[in-house]
């Protein structure tokens, strides 16, 4: 183990698989991505992906795991920009919103979140999502202070923008937050 301002190599690994994961769940989704192709992306062994994640769905609920902190991040990354003596909680929301999107600019972490919804199919991703969803929800409703109502249409809006993103539609066909 790397000592002083070094972490673990263990822990960098970690890191770097999790990131291909990112980009090999957001190609192909949970059931088809292959943690073999996860360790070619980082140049490791397969065994060694498992020696750091015990299966490939603990890694996928991993890689979600971070894709969600990501968010959380993004949404109070903009909350924190926006300039609260000045301006109203609404726009406040907006840049919220703004924060989002430019997250989401990278198509691997958008498709990667898109194949985690997808895949509720199977009991175990559905509840994991289900958490980061509401925690994700939560996180918005507390930074703002807004109702349910109005949180669930600012992720309303959103979730109409990952799909507009992810179908690379022209901007006439989705519209901006609601919020602006």
């Amino acid at each position: 183990m790397a000592t002083g301002t070094h972490r673990p190599v263990t822990e960098e690994r970690r890191e770097q698989v999790l990131a291909a994961a990112i980009e090999e769940f957001a190609e192909h989704g949970y059931h088809a991505a292959r943690t073999a192709a996860i360790a070619a992306r980082v140049g490791i062994s397969q065994p060694y992906i498992y020696a750091l994640f015990e299966n490939k769905l603990v890694l996928f609920l991993a890689v979600q795991d971070l894709v969600s902190v990501k968010v959380r991040e993004a949404f109070a990354a903009g909350w924190r920009e926006s300039e609260p003596a000045t301006d109203s909680k609404q726009a406040r929301l907006s840049a919220m919103g703004e924060g989002y999107r430019r997250l989401m600019a990278d198509q691997n972490l958008l498709r990667c979140q898109l194949q985690g919804y997808a895949a509720c199919s199977e009991p175990e991703i559905r509840e994991h999502m289900r958490a980061l969803y509401m925690k994700n929800f939560d996180t918005v409703r507390t930074l703002t202070g807004y109702d349910g109502a109005t949180v669930a249409r600012f992720f309303a809006t959103g979730m109409l923008l990952n799909i507009g993103s992810a179908l690379d539609l022209p901007r006439d066909y989705v519209f901006t937050f609601p919020f602006s």
